[in-house]
């Protein structure tokens, strides 16, 4: 499974830009826009400080979705 995310439609909802939002939750803009583009997976302490900020719990922003591969799997795998 893969995390996705709604980060940059949130942020374009409250017109936020990539710099005032990283300023706003300690990070870096380029640390915002990796994270947007799914470049980087957030951490929990960035995924915590962006759910905070945006007053959404984290699975507001960020979300599983389903790969769509074969997995084989023996008798012995979880």
């Amino acid at each position: 499974m893969a995390v996705k995310n709604d980060l940059k439609k949130l942020r374009k909802e409250q017109r936020l830009k990539q710099a005032d939002l990283a300023i706003a939750v300690g990070m870096c803009e380029k640390s915002i826009s990796n994270i947007e583009l799914e470049k980087n997976p957030a951490s929990l302490e960035t995924a915590l400080r962006l759910a905070a900020y945006f007053k959404v719990s984290v699975e507001d922003i960020f979300h599983l979705e389903e790969e769509h591969t074969t997995r084989k799997c023996d008798d012995n795998t979880p």
